[in-house]
């Protein structure tokens, strides 16, 4: 069930992207009454789930959920209709269009992916606001496991900022600490200590997947789960955690490590039960687990920034671009750990295991902006096939006054999907290798 539901999920986002992005090209040719012949949700390479003509144009879906098409009369595209184009050119033609309306055609599916982007952005911003941890408000610091140790960070450290610039935003910080490199900002007691950001740190960041820096803060049971050892023991919900056996603990991650390293061993948890002190004797099981979920107290850590309608457009346009800026500079960085890489590239396998198990509309409108906005830049890239390809070769005769040749475009086209259909097979044999290996 948890597959199916993430699958949903994952097929429900491309769908609304891809729809709304050929739905820019579909919508603009038909502005400039130029003929669309197909309109494709996913792609259809041999046979289609479903079809049907309406007017001139046939729509359907596709088996392949790897993106989708509008096939364009008279446009030199990835159907390679050469039959088409030996024939006299026709008014109601892509090729008779003036240059620009053929300009604006083709960047369409761009423009639409870019507001779907922001207005989502500029929706949630209005509505849920702005919610982060505010590293201000961190008496105990920052969650100090081994990873942070070889950092140079110390028990009670808070990060504050990078490289010299001083940020409230505790995932903001880490963020840029993971892009950017250079020195982490520490507040250590009265004093700020500079920690040089080493290549093995930005790896651990990359592995702990937003969760490297966590807030030192008390941890409560918020549920015993059944037929586990903890439901057989003085465990209730409510208890903060403090100790175990003797030894304080230092935020959940702690507490797991800790619990973990005493397979099939009975331990002591020294817990604050209202404002009773007791230990309570469990004995772990052969998996490192004793069977209760945690709850954090965060409601004096986190601050709420509130943004009026205008405000909100604004925050939603800054998203926007700072999403497509986030992920080119993520790419820089990958590209930096060279072999470390391709572990943590992600193409459909990786991003649909990545999806929650449970429905989020806030993560799932969330995701949608993200991708819609990193699908506007991927296709604004000037290679052939892609919608930049074609643009760039538009922008090329507006300029010069020379139209390329039909056989050139062919060839473009050609180069272009083996371009295309190499990541493609680079893309998701990494996701199977890393399925299988990591």
């Amino acid at each position: 069930m948890d597959g199916l539901i993430k699958a949903i999920q994952l097929i429900l986002i491309l769908s609304i992207i891809v729809i709304l992005h050929e739905g820019g090209h579909f919508a603009a040719a038909r502005f400039f009454k130029t003929k669309v012949e197909r309109f494709f949700l996913f792609f259809d390479v041999s046979f289609a789930l479903f079809k049907k003509k309406i007017g001139d144009t046939v729509y359907g879906i596709g088996w392949l959920p790897l993106g989708g098409y509008v096939k364009i009369a008279g446009m030199i595209d990835e159907s390679m209709d050469k039959e088409q184009m030996k024939s006299p050119p026709q008014p109601w033609e892509f090729r008779s269009k003036p240059a620009w309306q053929r300009l604006i055609i083709m960047l369409a599916g761009i423009f639409v992916n870019l507001i779907l982007a922001i207005l989502i952005f500029s929706v949630l911003t209005f509505t849920n606001g702005e919610n982060f941890v505010n590293v201000n408000k961190l008496e105990n610091g920052v969650v100090v496991d081994s990873a942070q140790l070889d950092l140079g960070m110390l028990p009670g450290d808070t990060p504050v900022g990078v490289n010299g610039e001083r940020y409230d935003d505790l995932a903001k910080i880490s963020m840029k600490a993971l892009i950017d490199g250079g020195t982490l900002d520490v507040k250590r007691g009265n004093e700020i200590v500079h920690l040089p950001i080493k290549k093995q740190d930005q790896v651990e960041m990359l592995e702990a997947k937003g969760q490297y820096f966590t807030p030192n803060v008390q941890i409560f049971v918020d549920s015993i789960l059944p037929n586990l050892p903890a439901s057989k023991s003085d465990l209730a919900k409510g208890d903060a955690i403090k100790a175990i056996n003797g030894k304080p603990v230092n935020g959940w991650s702690g507490i797991v490590k800790e619990i973990s390293t005493h397979k099939n061993q009975t331990i002591q948890l020294q817990v604050e039960s209202g404002n009773q002190a007791k230990t309570v004797d469990i004995r772990v099981n052969a998996e490192g687990k004793i069977g209760f979920s945690p709850a954090m107290k965060m409601d004096n850590i986190i601050d709420i920034r509130e943004f009026n309608f205008f405000e909100s457009i604004g925050k939603g346009v800054e998203k926007t671009f700072a999403t497509i800026t986030s992920q080119v500079q993520s790419i820089g960085m990958l590209w930096k750990l060279e072999g470390e890489a391709t572990k943590y590239l992600s193409g459909p396998i990786g991003i649909a295991r990545a999806m929650p198990t449970t429905w989020d509309w806030t993560f799932f409108w969330s995701f949608t902006a993200l991708l819609s906005a990193w699908l506007a830049f991927v296709n604004i890239l000037p290679i052939p096939g892609l919608d930049g390809g074609h643009a760039l070769f538009t922008i090329y005769e507006m300029i010069t006054g020379h139209k390329p040749s039909d056989k050139f475009m062919e060839i473009m086209q050609m180069v272009g999907a083996v371009i295309l259909i190499g990541l493609m097979i680079f893309i998701f044999g990494n996701d199977i290798y890393n399925l299988i290996f990591n």
